[in-house]
């Protein structure tokens, strides 16, 4: 990292000479995160070089993924955006509930606003924003300001900043709107300001200094969440699946497992959404894949544990709080299909199930040299980096439906599944546009005798007003009996082992035997697993205040020899999983009303 910051000031160094006069400034800055700022700076500097020789500006961050042309919605053409192109400036937000980004809504301002879609119009307004953005950057940098927690400050916070300092008015607002349309050129009547439904703009009420003498007024607004859409409202809360037609811009925001050496997690989202284009054809060639894997049908059943009684707690790794709640995890009995949906322990015991079936996949796969298709993962609870509510992130709707199809890096670390060179692909795999149609049709399925018909389990749409088709039968199917081991199913599969597809049903899959063939197999095998499934890195989920629980449990291994005479079920899974050890740490916490406020 801070070769990456030291390189950061070495183009600030690199450019002294230029407007200014800063660069000798930053150039003499040591390493840490001034370096990011110093970037934050040039980044200031390249769009006013652009404004000032006369062009309108459209930035993206090189996360933001472009569906559709943005140019209806910064020239006011869009429906409902007429206003827009008299605005200086449009950005995007991290809006995470779209009953708060209504048309006329002021709510926006107070959100964090995105600077990752940022659209600068050729105008005094938007000269006047920049110097004051890179003005405030330069004034943390030569100052020695920086805070401590600065490692979290980027230019976009400083933008938030000054966008929070404006004292933003509508522009419809009484004694605003001819005020506005003089500033702009525009006369009384040319634009309509009483339509219902169009997106309001804002201006600020002082005007702030222009680099060249004189000031200017700056007329801003948020481009809409729905058409340029931040993460968990396109891969979480599905918003779009629902509505035609997809976004004009999508940002992975509100996603995880990416690292300094590369975005695994934006890339598995786009992967999962269809819209990654960054796979060559090979990736997508059956042969050198070894041929691909397919599980059909929920992997975890609707009534597998209806009727079961366990530890509350029994799928948590970590359970914290106070000693009340702590001694109710490790000691109530429950039916895990009773507890409500805001409490994390349904997710979490439901979780285990999830991923029993998924390592009995991913042991398919290997002894079968196949990649697997990662079968559609289900979520019965949020993920985010700070408290929940009831089950949510703060931000999304209350009423945000849970259980819901989630993202992989959700549930899993994916850097650690290519850090293992686990090969596998995403549930949307056979629908992607790369994909030969032909690897639709062309599908083996391995049936367990005496086992009932599968269903499809439930595919998101890639796009909205874009339903999934369904495939096409398979063109022949192989039955085995119950409890074969997994290091005979190639055998067992005879001419059709070349097959390009092979699918197996979730609940076929429980009745076979995972045993890779030999001890040392089955280690190898268990040691991948506990990296892949277990809580390499521990997610938090609070209940209520501090009262929290942390996942996920990995599967218990196979072991060495394992127990082919019968098939595992829903509570025998639990059972295992729960054989590692839950810590749990209770504190009291003194009634204190003012601490039960702030957390609130």
């Amino acid at each position: 990292g801070g070769r990456r910051r030291g390189a950061a000031q070495d183009a600030a160094h690199a450019d002294a000479g230029g407007r200014g006069g800063h660069r000798d400034e930053l150039a003499v800055l040591p390493h840490g995160p001034e370096g990011l700022h110093a970037l934050g700076v040039l980044k200031v500097d390249f769009f006013e070089e652009f404004v000032r020789a006369g062009f309108d500006v459209l930035a993206s961050d090189l996360d933001v993924t472009w569906v559709r042309d943005p140019r209806p919605w910064v020239t006011g053409q869009a429906a409902g955006m007429q206003l827009l192109a008299h605005a200086d400036v449009l950005v995007s937000t991290d809006i995470a509930n779209l009953a708060l980004d209504t048309a006329r809504s002021e709510r926006w301002r107070y959100a964090e606003v995105n600077t990752g879609v940022l659209f600068l119009r050729n105008t005094n307004g938007t000269r006047a924003l920049l110097a004051a953005w890179k003005r405030k950057m330069l004034d943390e940098l030569t100052a020695g300001r920086l805070r401590k927690d600065s490692w979290g400050f980027n230019d976009q916070t400083y933008f938030n900043m000054i966008v929070r300092a404006l004292g933003l008015q509508g522009v419809q607002s009484q004694g605003v709107w001819r005020q506005w349309l003089a500033e702009r050129g525009l006369a009384d009547g040319e634009v309509d300001a009483s339509r219902e439904g169009d997106r309001s703009v804002y201006r600020s009420r002082s005007a702030l200094p222009l680099p060249s003498g004189g000031s200017a007024h700056i007329t801003l607004t948020a481009l809409p969440a729905l058409e340029f859409s931040g993460g968990h409202i396109y891969f979480v809360q599905h918003e779009q699946l629902a509505r035609a037609p997809p976004p004009v811009a999508l940002h992975t925001t509100y996603q995880f497992s990416d690292t300094p050496a590369y975005t695994w997690g934006k890339r598995q989202r786009l992967r999962e959404a269809g819209l990654w284009r960054g796979d060559g054809d090979e990736y997508f060639d059956a042969a050198r894949s070894g041929g691909f894997l397919r599980l059909v049908g929920p992997l975890v059943e609707p009534g597998s544990l209806e009727g079961v009684k366990v530890r509350e707690g029994v799928a948590a790794v970590r359970i914290e709080g106070t000693k009340g709640y702590t001694d109710r995890l490790m000691n109530n009995v429950v039916d895990p299909t009773a507890l409500p949906e805001d409490n994390p322990m349904r997710h979490l015991t439901f979780d285990v199930l999830q991923r029993a079936a998924l390592r009995d996949a991913l042991a398919l796969a290997r002894a079968t040299g196949r990649t697997l298709l990662l079968p559609p993962l289900t979520c019965w609870c949020d993920r985010y980096w700070n408290a929940l509510q009831r089950c949510r992130m703060a931000e999304a709707p209350r009423e945000m439906r849970l259980p819901f199809a989630c993202p992989m890096d959700h549930l899993f670390d994916v850097h650690l599944w290519e850090e293992q060179e686990v090969p596998v692909r995403a549930a949307s795999f056979l629908y992607h546009p790369q994909a030969n149609a032909t690897l639709r049709g062309a599908r083996v399925r391995l049936r367990v005798a005496g086992g009932a018909e599968a269903a499809e389990a439930a595919q998101a749409p890639l796009a909205p007003g874009d339903p999934i088709p369904p495939l096409p039968p398979p063109r022949e199917e192989r039955t085995v009996a119950a409890g074969t081991r997994l290091s005979d199913i190639r055998a067992a599969l005879g001419a059709a082992r070349g097959a390009p597809v092979l699918e197996v049903g979730a609940a076929d899959l429980r009745r076979l035997c995972v045993d890779l063939g030999s001890p040392q197999a089955n280690r190898e095998f268990d040691h991948v697993m506990q990296a892949l499934l277990g809580p390499a890195e521990m997610v938090r989920f609070n209940y209520r205040h501090m009262d929290s629980v942390w996942g996920f449990r990995p599967p218990a291994p196979i072991g060495e020899r394992p127990d082919c005479s019968r098939a595992s079920n829903a509570v025998q899974r639990l059972d295992e999983a729960s054989k590692f050890v839950t810590h749990f740490y209770p504190f009291a916490i003194k009634p204190d009303t003012a601490f039960e406020t702030r957390l609130q």
